[in-house]
């Protein structure tokens, strides 16, 4: 699925004139965030705002993970999304039903996954932070002209940021969608919270083994995604090939108190700007244990490197580069390399029940691609 191939579909506006009740567009949509509210109208929730350590109680989920015209003023890509939020909830609700999962729905929740990521607030913000350092890096020791500023183009806002990522939509499911997929069932007393940055990853296999490798994406080996739907529902899928998860049963798994304190933690570490906390969760409790892995949180989750060849380690029949200062980069005889890196939190604590296997399967590029996923 990508928005260019639902365009026949989509109602555009006359130029110039907008629909009003549509002004405020979600990066989490509002059916995602009924599955938290408190009340029996679905239209308040609970929140922690981390930044301000503030709890707020029955705040209005309309004004929650929203801004005005955040997806753009013609209603294109905020019209697409209708469409897979009605399947979210569709879906969750056959699944507090029926407390189990066919295959179908499973992979239906990979994608929303992905649509979920990268419609984030956060995941669009650090993208768009990183096009523009993209572009000053290359523009490093040129002298600005017309034709260095058309081989850059415009510099993109929001909905282009987000049209661009939803057009390749189909390539980026295509590389997830070998990772095995499970639904979390919660019966603790802990339950799930939400944030306005639900659907994150990790890598435990690289962050216990290979932190030489840290720099990891959507293809690389020991992936995990993880999505809290409800308080007592999760989403989540693995790398089949480096982990085996303990107590699964086919497309399920039961969890403990310290499995959900993970999960949460996760939450925690990737959220913006609010935590939206279950209706029926000890407040004080579920705060301090977020708390608890603080330290860990970054500010950012990617950042843009500059590196020049490096004549004096270079073997023959190839070049290495070395990281450089934008000094060093702008002076450079023989240019360099531009690299975008990713930088996730260190996780205190992965999720338990994730475990290595003994002999995980992966390949290994001896480059800066990493550790590839195996797939047979």
């Amino acid at each position: 699925m990508s928005l260019g191939e639902t365009e026949a579909s989509l109602t555009h506006q006359p130029k110039g004139t907008f629909v009003a009740e549509k002004k405020n567009q979600h990066f989490v949509p509002k059916v995602h965030l009924r599955y938290f509210a408190k009340d029996e109208k679905r239209r308040q929730i609970d929140v922690w705002l981390p930044k301000q350590d503030k709890v707020v109680l029955g705040a209005s989920i309309k004004s929650q993970c929203s801004k005005s015209y955040f997806y753009g003023k013609d209603l294109k890509i905020e019209n697409f999304l209708n469409s897979p939020e009605a399947l979210f909830g569709k879906i969750v609700d056959l699944l507090i039903d029926f407390q189990n999962a066919d295959a179908e729905s499973l992979q239906a929740l990979l994608f929303l996954w992905l649509l979920q990521h990268t419609r984030a607030e956060r995941t669009i913000t650090e993208q768009l932070l990183m096009m523009s350092a993209m572009r000053e890096k290359v523009s490093l020791g040129q002298e600005e002209n017309d034709d260095l500023q058309d081989w850059l183009g415009p510099p993109m806002g929001v909905p282009e940021a987000m049209q661009m990522t939803l057009d390749r939509s189909e390539e980026y499911f295509d590389i997830i969608s070998d990772l095995r997929c499970v639904l979390l069932v919660n019966k603790t007393k802990t339950s799930f919270v939400l944030s306005d940055c639900p659907a994150v990853s990790s890598n435990k296999l690289i962050l216990k083994r290979f932190m030489n490798y840290r720099n990891w994406g959507l293809g690389s080996a020991g992936l995990y995604l993880y999505m809290p739907l409800t308080p007592h529902l999760g989403f989540f899928a693995f790398d089949r090939h480096v982990y085996e998860l303990a107590a699964r049963t086919g497309s399920t798994c039961n969890l403990n108190v310290k499995d959900v304190t993970a999960l949460n933690q996760l939450i925690y570490l990737f959220c913006n700007d609010l935590v939206v906390l279950a209706p029926d969760c000890d407040t004080s409790a579920t705060v301090g244990q977020l708390k608890e892995v603080e330290s860990a949180k970054p500010e950012r989750t990617m950042r843009v490197n500059v590196a020049t060849e490096d004549q004096d380690q270079a073997k023959e029949g190839s070049k290495r580069f070395s990281v450089a200062s934008d000094e060093e980069f702008a002076s450079s005889p023989t240019g360099g390399l531009i690299h975008v890196e990713s930088v996730p939190p260190i996780v205190p604590l992965h999720f338990p029940k994730l475990r290595i296997r003994q002999t995980p399967k992966f390949i290994d590029t001896l480059s800066g691609a990493g550790l590839k996923r195996y797939r047979n």
